[in-house]
């Protein structure tokens, strides 16, 4: 599975250029899924200033603001996730059918 960051949000709250929601993909190369959510609060300890951070680092935010959402199931909300990707890539494709009334 490919992750990606297609957007971040930021407040200058704890700190100054704090990335506060982030928009993302899953692919699998064949069948996507797109999503945004809010991160968990910042940790001050653990701050990255903003022109440092990473994509892996947004992703990892991502999935932990993921996981910990999850509150029931065996699998991790990120591993959800990537189910569902799959899920829509091995479904069955619909064809386009003539409507009945105009045959």
């Amino acid at each position: 599975m490919n992750w990606k960051i297609t957007q971040i949000k930021t407040l200058n709250s704890p700190l100054e250029v704090t990335v506060v929601n982030a928009s993302y993909s899953v692919t699998d190369g064949t069948s996507t899924i797109a999503s945004d959510l809010n991160l968990l609060p910042a940790n001050a300890d653990l701050f990255v200033a903003f022109n440092d951070i990473t994509e892996e680092q947004v992703i990892s935010w991502v999935k932990d603001a993921l996981n910990a959402n999850d509150i029931e199931g065996d699998i991790s909300g990120a591993e959800k996730i990537e189910a569902l990707v799959s899920t829509k890539t091995n479904a069955p494709e619909p064809q386009v059918t003539p409507l009945p009334w105009e045959l």
